[in-house]
């Protein structure tokens, strides 16, 4: 593949990350308000929480617990911001360098922190949803989705040493006369 075919290729993918960029955060905040604050009237919108709740919430209870339910998301647009970088770094040319192994790295420790950071977020919304209530509510659960993501990661991580190993051959080989 020529270095003009991986730019465009490269450029494309850019749009359509930053694109994901912003719609996952504006998705996830309007899935997350519509349901708390206006309840469920729509039909096309199932909504699910870690606890028992009764809907629409108040407004501080449902503000408290859109910061925890944004961990997954968040965790999502770090990954995606990883790929932009990346693919920059490929719209430019720059293919064995030690900048692409730091991103490699960067998004294999985000996909193996992803079923956790499910797990803690589960946990704080159902605390934050309870917190009123005479007492409170944790519940978290995992599905195979988040231990696929894990896995992902892991072997993310390992194409992040077999790219470590060839920017190191690279480094030498443009040394070598």
């Amino acid at each position: 593949m020529s270095q003009q075919s991986i730019s465009s290729f490269s450029h494309k993918l850019l749009i359509l990350f930053w694109f994901a960029l912003i719609f996952v955060a504006v998705l996830n905040t309007a899935f997350w308000f519509i349901p708390t604050l206006v309840g469920e009237p729509f039909d096309w919108l199932t909504v699910t929480f870690p606890v028992e709740v009764t809907l629409p919430l108040p407004v501080m209870r449902s503000l408290l617990g859109f910061i925890p339910s944004m961990l997954s998301p968040f965790l999502t647009m770090a990954m995606l911001w990883q790929l932009i970088v990346l693919f920059r770094l490929y719209e430019q040319g720059a293919i064995f360098e030690r900048k692409n192994v730091d991103c490699y790295k960067n998004l294999s420790y985000l996909l193996i922190a992803s079923p956790f950071a499910s797990i803690f977020s589960d946990v704080l919304v159902s605390l934050a949803l309870t917190l009123d209530n005479e007492g409170f509510n944790l519940s978290a659960e995992t599905n195979d989705a988040d231990i696929t993501m894990m896995v992902i990661g892991f072997i993310v991580r390992v194409i992040a040493v077999v790219m470590e190993r060839a920017v190191e051959l690279h480094e030498e080989n443009e040394l070598t006369i």
